[in-house]
């Protein structure tokens, strides 16, 4: 939400309520400036109530225009509830949020978030998942010493397969006769697939920018993939 914008809404409208109120109590008669205020509550009232019913339903079912009997006095408690709420928002998130773990990009595998930090400071969400992405498929190439690149490279680099002469295997270390090497050496391969298949590739040729918090999942499978694959031992034939 824009903040700014809404409580600047509010604050507009707010004002013309209190102008209102104070014309009703200086004349006994329904004066031209009482007319023009009302004019201007009526026009700004679709997007006031537009608002209230994102900050909370029920304030939405205020009536915002002034009343024969009660004036103005309904629209200004329901206006200052509103930003009452848009002021303490922050507060709420920071001290009424459940205490459940969160991703820290910076806490991220080193070599991933070191290629995304200089877009993601910019707000370049979905930049920076697509730089990481091709810094790990040059760490992994250089690692298996191949001139590979990305899908093609992870599917022939992490396959569980001996390596045949003149190529090169990044395996998981451990016993290869073991259904958990295995499980392990495959899950590599696999998550490596996936993600250039469907974090690089989407990464390299979506227009739209990303939201902060789906790009901060792309980076952590990202990283997952950076760690194991700097565990995996070089194999040759």
């Amino acid at each position: 939400m824009n903040r700014e914008w809404i409580r600047e809404r509010l604050d507009y409208f707010k004002a013309l309520c209190e102008a209102y109120e104070l014309q009703a109590r200086t004349t006994t008669e329904y004066s031209y400036k009482q007319r023009e205020s009302s004019a201007e509550m009526e026009t700004a009232e679709p997007t006031v109530r537009q608002i209230l019913k994102r900050l909370h339903p029920e304030l939405a079912q205020s009536e915002l225009r002034p009343m024969y009997t009660g004036g103005v006095s309904e629209a200004l408690r329901a206006i200052r509830h509103a930003l009452g709420i848009l002021h303490d928002q922050d507060e709420w998130k920071a001290n009424l949020a459940p205490d459940a773990p969160s991703l820290v990009a910076d806490h991220f595998y080193p070599r991933i978030w070191g290629a995304a930090e200089g877009s993601w400071d910019t707000g370049r969400y979905r930049v920076a998942v697509e730089q990481a992405a091709v810094a790990l498929s040059v760490h992994i190439a250089a690692k298996a010493k191949s001139h590979l690149t990305e899908r093609e490279l992870v599917n022939e680099v992490l396959a569980q397969s001996a390596p045949p002469p003149g190529k090169t295997r990044l395996h998981m270390p451990g016993d290869k006769a073991s259904r958990t090497w295995r499980s392990r050496q495959d899950g590599l391969h696999h998550l490596a697939q996936g993600a250039f298949a469907g974090i690089r590739n989407i990464a390299a040729h979506d227009e739209q920018e990303w939201p902060e918090q789906v790009a901060l999942e792309h980076l952590a499978v990202l990283s997952v993939v950076a760690r194991w694959a700097d565990e995996a031992e070089v194999v040759t034939a």
